[in-house]
């Protein structure tokens, strides 16, 4: 990759060379869940950001003044994403939508608030888009008509050039060159073998029946603890930590969700995607083993809410105390 600086696309005008960097992680985490080899999507995704900030210092000469983070959070999950701890500590704003993964929420709310600080800022504001494979042509063509300097950051180029119109050509890199490292680099599978309608029509199972099976519901068990907060889940990484877990014991990962769909505790589902299809697995609330399980699990964050709430109320007491100490001191100090 040329470290040659694409001065060219600056603007002259602008006064502050500075940056606002929006990210459509729902999208950037899917991709590097469903083709990297890294078991931890969400430390990938932080190194990306913190390796695109210090690219468009030297590559554009900007230094980053805001990262916007924007997440879908799945209905009934009260504690959030669990990336939220580190994105704070990074000064990155999480903006969450309350959204199915599989919608393009994340996506339209990003582009709108995009326009909202473009409104607010002028062409003082400049920014760069970060997208796993989204191209978001109608944002990136406005805010280059307001002047902007704009550039789209993703994982994956688009098939063919003539995919993407003149001005976001101009405007795109692919950055998955900064993901670096030991099992960070995207694996290239096969683009053959394109899914009919039929195989990527939801499999919601009509029938259910109780796990009786204790090495299967420990799988399910297994799944929820570690993917029950998502919507949909990657069928890639949860084969890869279903081997973990039973890598000393002779059960098989896809096995083992064989016996969970038979029974109708899950469904597979294929999703369209670029530039291949990919497949996630739904966990089905109807089926009883399921629903018992998410309930105990609302109820323990729920739990453990209520009792960090109540730690701030008693460190907040202790605190008013202190200070009514103080004051008693101080009118001691000044009697006459």
């Amino acid at each position: 990759m040329s470290r040659k600086k694409h001065d060219a696309h600056y603007p002259a005008q602008l006064k502050t060379p500075s940056v606002i960097i929006c990210v459509d992680y729902s999208n950037v985490f899917g991709i590097i869940s469903q083709r990297s080899d890294n078991d931890q999507p969400d430390a990938v995704v932080i190194d990306l950001i913190k390796e695109l900030k210090k690219f468009v210092k030297e590559e554009y000469g900007l230094q980053t003044a805001r990262v916007l983070c924007f997440a879908s959070l799945p209905p009934n999950h009260v504690k959030g994403h669990r990336a939220t701890g580190a994105w704070l500590s990074l000064g990155i704003e999480p903006r969450f939508t309350y959204a199915k993964t599989s919608d393009d929420a994340t996506a339209i709310d990003l582009a709108l608030e995009a326009g909202d600080i473009s409104n607010q800022m002028g062409q003082e504001a400049s920014f760069v888009v970060l997208s796993g494979n989204q191209w978001f042509v109608p944002l990136i063509q406005r805010l280059k008509r307001r002047g902007h300097f704009v550039q789209l950051a993703t994982l994956e180029s688009p098939e063919s050039s003539d995919d993407l119109p003149e001005d976001c050509r101009q405007s795109h890199i692919n950055i998955e060159f900064l993901l670096g490292g030991p099992g960070r680099k995207l694996s290239a599978e096969s683009k053959s073998g394109q899914a009919d309608d039929d195989e990527l029509a939801s499999r919601k199972p009509a029938h259910t029946t109780p796990i009786t099976d204790e090495v299967v519901k420990r799988t399910l068990e297994i799944i929820d603890s570690y993917f029950g907060q998502y919507e949909e889940i990657y069928l890639t990484p949860l084969l890869r930590k279903l081997s973990e877990v039973f890598e000393n014991s002779d059960d098989e990962p896809k096995a083992l969700i064989n016996d969970l769909e038979e029974v109708g505790a899950v469904w597979l589902q294929k999703r369209r995607g670029f530039p291949h299809n990919y497949t996630v697995l739904m966990l089905n609330d109807d089926h009883p083993d399921v629903a018992e399980l998410k309930e105990a699990r609302l109820s323990s964050e729920e739990e453990v809410y209520d009792e960090d709430e109540d730690d701030y109320y008693d460190d907040y007491a202790d605190h008013d105390d202190d200070l009514d100490l103080d004051a008693e001191e101080d009118d001691d100090r000044y009697e006459p």
